[in-house]
């Protein structure tokens, strides 16, 4: 039973007797000694930094090469390629495409023979469900995935017919 007005614990307090005074490891909660903190750390730092991952006018230069490439008579989607992608990376191409002589016209000029970018999504989308399949999923399953994650509706029919490709 503790005393009106006295102390709960004695002077020397728990653990105290067993260690120098203010030894950290055997003292508790409150009783620990105050620790030396390093004046000025911590905190936020006093600076604000926007992630701004898009160049704006100021740090895009426009190539002037692009110029050069519209002087010369370079197709309009070649001229935004290159200005997607940057001159060099569109000369690459182009030296690429160049070297391989029956894609060259008697007239001159490349025929590149691409296929349509929509051709490259389908053969995803089917290597997709096909993995779908190989996890065990049902057609419905699979339907319900595709129409939620790539907004298609494909018939289960179709769905089967693709899964049974593998």
């Amino acid at each position: 039973m503790v005393k009106k007005n006295g102390k709960r614990n004695s002077s020397q307090g728990i653990g105290r007797s067993r260690s120098s005074p203010g030894s950290p490891l055997l003292e508790v909660g409150g009783r620990q000694t105050a620790s030396t903190t390093s004046h000025g750390g911590g905190g936020y730092q006093n600076i604000c930094t926007v992630l701004n991952f898009e160049k704006n006018a100021e740090q895009k230069k426009r190539d002037p090469r692009l110029d050069e490439l519209r002087q010369m008579g370079l197709q309009r989607v070649w001229l935004n390629i290159a200005e997607e992608v940057g001159v060099d990376n569109l000369l690459k191409v182009w030296r690429a495409l160049d070297k391989d002589q029956s894609s060259i016209g008697d007239d001159g000029r490349l025929l590149v023979p691409i296929r349509s970018y929509s051709t490259f999504l389908r053969y995803q989308r089917n290597r997709y469900i096909e993995t779908l399949d190989s996890m065990g999923m049902s057609a419905k399953q699979i339907q319900q995935k595709l129409s939620e994650q790539l907004c298609e509706q494909i018939s289960l029919r179709h769905i089967s017919r693709l899964a049974k490709q593998e």
